[in-house]
């Protein structure tokens, strides 16, 4: 695959591929599937349990799992055999209430067959009880560690359990 085509791939996962990709963002409605109350942390600020997150404005949807131990995980919309869509990572709460995560994934040509590369994204939230909002950035990297595409971008989420 040419740094090219990589690099058009990569844009195409960070920003929805462009106008052609814009009319199908997916504006899913929050789910109101909510787990035993045993099941989440759910006292003041708390950011432990699984929420349904909407990446700039809709043009990406995810579930984001914080657990207790500061490990976290996140399942995005995207076609699992690129490899974009599972990323792993952990999550601190910072000093001003926020809280920061790093998330790590990989990436695989568009047969889902080669390693093409890694990924990562941080974010900082503010939760506000049974949502939470912020920033993040993602960057895309090929397998030298070489800056394919970087995007920042907002997310707003809300509690599943």
């Amino acid at each position: 695959m040419t740094r090219s085509l990589l690099l058009s791939a990569a844009c195409a996962l960070a920003l929805g591929a462009g106008s052609a990709q814009a009319e199908t963002v997916h504006k899913i409605p929050p789910l109101n599937l909510h787990a035993p109350h045993w099941m989440t942390d759910r006292s003041s600020g708390s950011i432990v349990g699984t929420w349904q997150v909407v990446f700039d404005g809709g043009i990406h949807n995810a579930f984001a799992q914080w657990n207790k131990g500061g490990t976290s995980s996140e399942i995005i919309d995207q076609v699992p055999k690129t490899g974009a869509n599972v990323q792993a990572g952990s999550w601190i709460k910072n000093d001003d209430g926020t809280v920061s995560e790093f998330l790590i994934g990989w990436t695989w040509d568009d047969k889902g067959n080669n390693l093409t590369g890694t990924f990562t994204k941080s974010e900082t939230a503010t939760v506000s009880g049974d949502s939470y909002s912020g920033t993040f950035e993602v960057t895309f990297y090929d397998l030298s560690g070489n800056v394919l595409f970087q995007h920042d971008g907002t997310m707003t989420a809300t509690r599943v359990n």
